[in-house]
């Protein structure tokens, strides 16, 4: 494998034991980055403290002083990372490391090959999804994936092992720090395919995962739904509100239209969960509309 100059970012608020089993997982890995930037969004000291305490080496530490969100961490860390003449960038949470101690020396070989038949490369990541005109992201079928080592994509989600080519970076693509949370990764892929670069993902390894688990049919895809589940009301809210955002400032106006008629018609559909649900789902939906058209993107803990 040719020379690369590789680094990682995690991003972390408030969770400074899980933080350090992921540390050691990319520590642990047979290609492994040559410095670990944390970005810690947390209000308390606590991580600082016992990262201090350990004394790790090839580890920075940032301490942001504010919640910024997975989107401004993700601003923080792709800029300084490029700032500091590293090639490639891994996107990192605290809580989702890579799954095997393999995964960086694997995707960083598939990297090269891509590099060799002149693709200019922007983002790698394990998984991945397309999006329709509609606004809507549809992960990939089995069919899509078997007998396939690398799938173009548009999109790869943070928590998939996205890594990032600072030379995306250089050419002033970076996540939009306003959004704070919620689809910043989308935001960022669709920008990035707009520069120029392509989107990738190992289709290799993702498929033999599905087949692991005896996912096996042609036609199987993943599909997920929080729709209902009074604890994902908050994350819907930033949902709502990010997407209208993207769509719009993308000029994806069929997509922002549906999206927006799909907001109004789920904060009525919800009320089939119950009075309380479908009260408490019209006020987050309502709330994330108003503040979009009023351009207001301040962090929201709770809405009352």
């Amino acid at each position: 494998m040719r020379e690369i100059r590789f680094a990682a970012f995690v991003m972390t608020y408030e969770r400074p034991e899980v933080l350090l089993k992921t540390i050691h997982n990319l520590r642990e890995q047979t290609f492994p980055p040559e410095l670990i930037l944390i970005v810690d969004n947390s209000i308390s000291r606590k991580t600082e403290i016992l990262l201090n305490k350990y004394h790790l080496s090839n580890l920075e530490y940032i301490r942001v002083g504010y919640n910024s969100g997975p989107a401004g961490a993700s601003k923080i860390g792709l800029k300084k990372l490029t700032e500091l003449g590293y090639d490639w960038i891994y996107w990192g949470d605290d809580d989702n490391p890579p799954r095997d101690t393999w995964v960086f020396q694997q995707m960083f070989q598939k990297i090269i090959n891509l590099e060799n038949t002149g693709t200019k490369i922007g983002i790698f990541g394990g998984k991945g999804g397309n999006l329709g005109k509609t606004g809507r992201i549809s992960s990939l079928t089995n069919k899509e994936l078997k007998d396939k080592e690398v799938v173009a994509v548009d999109m790869v989600p943070g928590g998939q092992t996205m890594l990032v080519n600072a030379d995306v970076v250089k050419a002033g693509i970076l996540p939009e720090e306003k959004l704070f949370f919620a689809f910043e990764d989308l935001d960022f892929c669709l920008k990035t395919k707009a520069g120029g670069f392509e989107i990738y993902v190992d289709a290799e390894t993702w498929y033999k995962v599905r087949k692991s688990y005896n996912n096996i049919d042609d036609n199987y895809k993943y599909k997920g739904s929080s729709f209902g589940k009074k604890e994902r009301l908050l994350r819907d809210y930033y949902s709502t509100r990010s997407l209208l955002f993207i769509f719009y400032n993308n000029k994806l106006y069929s997509a922002f239209l549906f999206q927006l008629l799909k907001n109004i018609v789920k904060s009525i559909v919800g009320f089939r969960y119950g009075m309380s649900y479908g009260r408490k789902n019209f006020k987050f939906q309502k709330n994330a509309m108003v503040d979009f058209f009023r351009n207001n993107y301040s962090f929201i803990e709770a809405l009352h």
